[in-house]
């Protein structure tokens, strides 16, 4: 299954048969005047840029600084949603394919430009989503020359999202590449990891307000097309991941702990643990977290991760990358970690991934 889902991914890159869907959409989004719907609100922000990546299309690399977006969110299905879907219909249905979800018409054109929700993967609490951009004269943007990642130096206006009904707490990020210069689309990525009610975010709404595309030149940057994008669709996709065995006692940064639950997926891992120990915490200006409070935070959210693969070969993951948070209690600390991989792992050719100096082998 792992490695059906792995070669699946291949086709983000734009078959001929995708290229016809995405053209018949923007087609049939230019004959159709987009009617803006009311404003997702989402909470952006949070107490750092989650750091982390993963592949999808071509290759996803780390975002730091321009070309890319980071943000945490906190929010449930609002009034506005609740009378959006009223007023409004229900979201577009998605089609799972190959275990990609691709939603069906869901696109959104303003001023000439047209924004089209291509396909989403994920398993239960991560997911990235691909759109594509194009103007619906048939030009494409021109003058944006990509960074040495491939990433192109573009970004919605702050306040743009992607949020899915029932998501509770997130962290995240985006950026922009060309998948086929030939054609005139570009790219857009968001990838989120969730705490979402019910355990899972299959089956909930994706809704997405994108505003004003901008592009970045160091610390300037100006809109190259300007408009509001707003479109919904249901989320659906294979869920590839698995539950691996808990309860083994780790380490976190020296510090005692225990396991208390691991899930692998081809594009992720996300743990749940309980360090025997609360953290240091001190006083700090509100809304702002200070360098002590900072490092403790890192130094529970640390553990030492290795996935071996069958081939013998190892792959080290950095921890603090993921997104993840503490609740601390009277005499430890319930930690998660979502850590989304730098490229789609195969689970099929994996052994074992050992944490904290625990070994879980894969089923």
């Amino acid at each position: 299954m792992s490695r059906e889902y792995n070669e699946a991914m291949n086709d983000l890159r734009f078959s001929p048969e995708a290229k016809k869907r995405m053209t018949a959409n923007l087609a049939a989004a230019h004959e159709q005047a987009a009617h803006p719907r009311p404003d997702v609100y989402a909470v952006r922000g949070g107490k750092r840029r989650w750091r982390y990546a993963a592949a999808v299309a071509a290759a996803v690399v780390l975002v730091v600084g321009v070309g890319g977006v980071a943000s945490a969110t906190g929010n449930l299905m609002s009034m506005a949603n609740v009378f959006d879907d009223l007023f409004n219909g229900p979201p577009a249905q998605t089609e799972v394919v190959d275990k990609i979800g691709r939603p069906i018409g869901a696109s959104a054109t303003s001023n000439g430009v047209t924004v089209t929700a291509e396909a989403i993967i994920g398993d239960r609490t991560n997911y990235a989503v691909v759109f594509s951009i194009a103007k619906d004269d048939g030009t494409a943007f021109e003058g944006i020359e990509p960074l040495e990642s491939g990433i192109l130096p573009l970004g919605f206006e702050s306040g743009s999202s992607v949020h899915v009904d029932g998501v509770m707490t997130g962290g995240g990020s985006g950026h922009f590449y060309d998948a086929d210069p030939s054609d005139n689309a570009i790219q857009y990525v968001e990838q989120m990891s969730v705490t979402t009610i019910g355990g899972s975010i299959i089956g909930h709404t994706a809704r997405v307000s994108l505003s004003d595309l901008k592009m970045y030149d160091g610390s300037t940057s100006h809109v190259i097309a300007e408009g509001e994008w707003n479109m919904k669709f249901a989320v659906d996709y294979e869920d590839t991941s698995v539950d691996l065995p808990a309860g083994q006692t780790i380490k976190v940064s020296g510090m005692d702990a225990t396991l208390d639950s691991v899930t692998v997926s081809p594009i992720a891992l996300t743990l749940e643990y309980t360090v025997h120990e609360v953290l240091n915490w001190e006083d700090q200006e509100s809304g702002r977290m200070s360098d002590h409070n900072q490092n403790e935070t890192d130094r529970f959210l640390d553990p030492s991760i290795t996935v071996s693969m069958k081939d013998g070969t190892t792959i080290e993951i950095d921890a603090l990358r993921g997104a993840g948070g503490t609740r601390e209690g009277a005499n430890s600390t319930a930690c998660n970690k979502s850590i989304m991989f730098d490229e789609f792992l195969n689970l099929d050719d994996v052994a074992s991934i050992t944490i904290g100096g625990a070994e879980l082998p894969l089923p």
